[in-house]
């Protein structure tokens, strides 16, 4: 995986997105493994426009069986609420429409950070929104993230 193409490749397009997830979390110090990139992107007619020029030019394809053929994103399905997971010529890309607590790209906007991956300046949810999502969660993956979260935040306090 590349996440720095991926973002780069977003950005270049003038998606508006906000990477959360491991990637968000990794950026800002976090200790995790993480083997895809995870946005939630702003679902206006243009703005999804601009984001399937950039997954056909990366090559996006949904996540399939073996030997499957391949299915592209569409424009129906991007302005909707989904999860679209994607493999791409740069990795997997997850494009979600609202992660948990039914948030999408607005109501998570207020809960980012601004933060270089790569060569390319991103949108991140925050340690602390990353922790309150975490925390009210019932998957034992997101309830383990919460003590390393912590340790962070205790990190940066003076």
């Amino acid at each position: 995986m590349n996440a720095a193409r991926l973002l780069r490749a977003l950005a270049d397009g003038d998606v508006r997105f906000i990477v959360v997830g491991g990637i968000a979390a990794v950026a800002q110090g976090v200790p995790v493994v993480t083997f895809d990139v995870d946005i939630v992107h702003e679902r206006s007619t243009e703005n999804v426009r601009r984001l399937l020029e950039v997954l056909s030019e990366l090559g996006a394809a949904y996540v399939r069986a073996p030997g499957s053929p391949p299915i592209v994103p569409r424009e129906d399905l991007l302005l909707g609420d989904g999860h679209h997971i994607l493999t791409t010529l740069h990795g997997r890309l997850d494009v979600l429409g609202r992660i948990e607590g039914g948030r999408g790209y607005e109501e998570l906007l207020s809960g980012t950070v601004e933060s270089r991956i790569g060569d390319v300046t991103v949108r991140l949810l925050s340690i602390e929104t990353i922790l309150e999502i975490k925390r009210a969660s019932s998957r034992p993956k997101d309830m383990a993230a919460v003590p390393l979260l912590e340790a962070v935040l205790r990190r940066r306090s003076p």
